[in-house]
């Protein structure tokens, strides 16, 4: 093999590795985790975690400013076998949901959330904004978009607890295609922890 060959092959090689570098890097990059502890007893004795998230159109800050996300975080570290209360500031407008079936309230305590306080098993599809999906808990929430037409609709609060067991690392996410810009809507924050893309860790 003459000197040119070897050097393409080199060239090459270093290209994949650095691909494969940025791609892992982008892949296993986690934020910063929120460590909940216990607010409370169930009645079934478990302790309650209370987490409170915000859902906006746009994060305003760090390497994608305008992708839609949850704040403060996607990534939280919970006791084991507690009862988990969510509350949702969520304040984005809706995008809709390609499965109906996605409009159901399923794994909750109660089989149940409240929105606005209101208790409801389900919203029209049409008008969901973002859910919060943890599919291996079979849980999955849907979270009804703000009115764009009553300037006073400006959140929707939405409130929901789950359960988690012993142990264990759970990825949760949005099934609502809200990542603008991608292919079929399903890319950028809808694959990224820290925006539409989460993790509980059980410990």
């Amino acid at each position: 093999m003459n000197r040119r060959g070897a050097l393409t092959i080199l060239a090459f090689l270093a290209g994949g590795i650095l691909v494969g570098a940025f791609a892992v890097n982008y892949i296993h990059s986690s934020p910063t985790a929120m460590t909940s502890t216990s607010t409370g007893q169930a009645s079934d004795g478990s302790p309650i975690v209370d987490i409170k998230l915000t859902t906006v159109g746009q994060v305003g800050f760090g390497d994608h400013p305008n992708w839609v996300g949850y704040l403060p975080t996607t990534f939280f570290r919970v006791p084991p076998n507690a009862t988990i209360r969510v509350t949702v500031d969520q304040q984005d407008g809706a995008s809709g949901l390609r499965n109906p079936y996605q409009g159901l309230v399923r794994g909750t305590v109660g089989g149940a959330m409240t929105v606005n306080g209101k208790t409801t098993q389900a919203i029209d599809p049409a008008n969901a904004a973002h859910t919060f999906s943890v599919p291996d808990l079979g849980v999955s929430v849907p979270l009804l978009g703000i009115d764009p037409n009553n300037p006073k609709n400006t959140d929707n609060f939405v409130v929901f607890s789950f359960k988690v067991p012993a142990s264990g690392i759970f990825h949760w996410q949005c099934f609502v295609p809200c990542g603008a810009g991608t292919l079929y809507g399903n890319g950028g924050p809808m694959q990224t922890l820290g925006y539409m893309d989460g993790q509980i860790e059980v410990a």
